[in-house]
This record gives C-alpha cells, sequence and structure tokens, in this order.
C-alpha cells in the first residue's frame, strides 16, 4: 500500500521538475501543471517584473491564494492591479467628457511591458468604435512613453494565443536562418471580455496609404513612396515583416482582414497586424 507520505514527496518532485518560466509565450495556458504551492516558491527567485507576469497569468485564472502572496510581497504589482481596476472602472463607464487620469495610483508595472514603470499616465480619450475603448498614454520616469488601450467587450486571450504563436514563430525563424519577423502588439487579458492593449507607436494602416495614394496632396503617401522607393534597406524590412506575417497567418489561419486592421512602421518600416481575427474552425482551445 502507497502510503500518503510517499504520494506527497513524489507529487512535489514532480512539481519540482516542472520549472516556472513565465517568459515562455505559452506560460498562460500551461498555469494548470502547477500547484499554487510550487508558483509561491517561485516568487522568491523571481524579479519584480517576472512576478508582475505570474500575477496577472494567476489573475486570469482566478489563482487566488497566489494572486493574493504577490500582493502582499510586491507593492508595484498591487498598485498595477489597482490601477487596472480603476482603467476598467473609468472604461466601463464611458461617457463624452475627457477621462480623469489623475486618480489612477502610481508608480506600477506596465503589466504587457513589466519592465517599464509607469510614473503619470496622460492624453485620455475615448475611442469612437465598439465598446468605446479608452486610449492613454503611460509615461516612466526617462520620460519614455507608450500608448495602450483599455478595453471591454472582446475576449482578448484569443488575441493573447495568436500573439504566443508569433512569438514562437520568431524564435523558429531565428533558429532556422530564415530571414522573417512577425512584429505584433502586446496584449492582457485582464477577464474573460476585457484587458489592456498596448500599441506600438508611429503606426499607419495600410488603408490610410492606399486612400491617399489616390490624394495626390497626402502626406503620407510621400512618405510611403520614400521608404520603399529611396531607401531600399527599408523594402527589405518591410517584406521581411510581411512574410513573417503571412507564414503565421497561414500557420494560425488568420480570416481576411480588411486594410485597416494592418498597420506599417514609418521610421523603421514593418508590417503590423492589429486586432486578429481568426478562422472560426481553427484554434478550438482559444
Amino acid at each position: 500500500m502507497t502510503k500518503n507520505n510517499d504520494i506527497n514527496t513524489n507529487k512535489h518532485k514532480e512539481e519540482s521538475m516542472n520549472i516556472v518560466n513565465v517568459h515562455d509565450p505559452f506560460f498562460l495556458w500551461g498555469l494548470i501543471k502547477h500547484s499554487d504551492q510550487s508558483l509561491i516558491q517561485a516568487n522568491e527567485t523571481l524579479s519584480d517584473a517576472d512576478r508582475s507576469l505570474l500575477y496577472w497569468s494567476c489573475h486570469y485564472y482566478k489563482r487566488s491564494n497566489v494572486c493574493n502572496y504577490l500582493l502582499d510581497n510586491c507593492k508595484l504589482v498591487c498598485t498595477a492591479r489597482d490601477a487596472i481596476e480603476k482603467l476598467s472602472n473609468i472604461t466601463k463607464a464611458g461617457g463624452n467628457e475627457t477621462p480623469d487620469l489623475t486618480k489612477i495610483p502610481v508608480p506600477f508595472i506596465l503589466p504587457t511591458s513589466p519592465d517599464f514603470i509607469v510614473k503619470e499616465l496622460r492624453d485620455g480619450s475615448f475611442i469612437s468604435s465598439k465598446g468605446k475603448p479608452l486610449k492613454f498614454t503611460v509615461i516612466n520616469e526617462k520620460g519614455e512613453t507608450k500608448t495602450c488601450m483599455y478595453k471591454h467587450g472582446d475576449e482578448l486571450l484569443q488575441d493573447a494565443l495568436c500573439i504566443a504563436v508569433m512569438k514562437e514563430m520568431n524564435m523558429i525563424f531565428k533558429e532556422e536562418n530564415i530571414d522573417a519577423e512577425v512584429v505584433y502588439y502586446e496584449v492582457l487579458p485582464v477577464a474573460k471580455t476585457e484587458g489592456l492593449v498596448e500599441f506600438i507607436d508611429n503606426a499607419h494602416p495600410f488603408l490610410e496609404f492606399t486612400v491617399d495614394d489616390e490624394n495626390k496632396n497626402s502626406k503620407s503617401s510621400d512618405k510611403l513612396k520614400k521608404f520603399i522607393e529611396i531607401q531600399p534597406e527599408r523594402q527589405k524590412n518591410l517584406f521581411r515583416t510581411f512574410l513573417g506575417f503571412i507564414i503565421s497567418g497561414i500557420v494560425l489561419q488568420l480570416a481576411d482582414r480588411h486594410g485597416k486592421f494592418y498597420f506599417y512602421h514609418i521610421e523603421k518600416p514593418r508590417t503590423i497586424a492589429f486586432e486578429i481575427f481568426i478562422s472560426h474552425w481553427s484554434l478550438p482551445y482559444a
């Protein structure tokens, strides 16, 4: 007969072999293999940035024991929880007036970029689209900025899964010496139908270029011609990122998208997909 102590010992050994790698693109989906105890023990070896990654993964799946432990032991994560909660409430309330972001507590770790410590939020506005997402700018102590959006109504776990696959594809491209790259935005599913999106700054939709190309007075048309025709190295960079997105899109069976959902980066031309839509028959586990 197997004793309970033996079962517990074997279980502990098995768990100890499951390394808590918060940098694994699929960590959010692999969380189920870790017990609360193993995740709490791993906390001792993690930086604050990694604790943020661990917290938000556990928050999505309501692993309250782990979440409470992290909140008690990492002030920056605790403040981030409070900040995200307030952003969620502001977005849910909506309205036509400029949102007041001065009451958002700082400093906190930006969940989508854990190495970025937010010292200030500004330029809040509601986007006139479905659900009226809240768009805002975050600033760190160096004066660096990131543009973010908080939204309700979409299941961002699907986006997160696509981006995880794209990150994996980039590693494969590098290992196999394939001259391709997928450029993606960052996304954090906070709950089933709400979350945080981090934009890639200075990116312009492809639709803007196609429309502006018909308008001879367009500035965007001139910029597009400059980085494609005058600087061949930029054209190469544009093509390699477009190739990366096409390959990963085939793997993911992405549905056809409208021109406004594909973006190009002006200073360093790269193809970027925003708001990823998957064919209804693919990724049933998303």
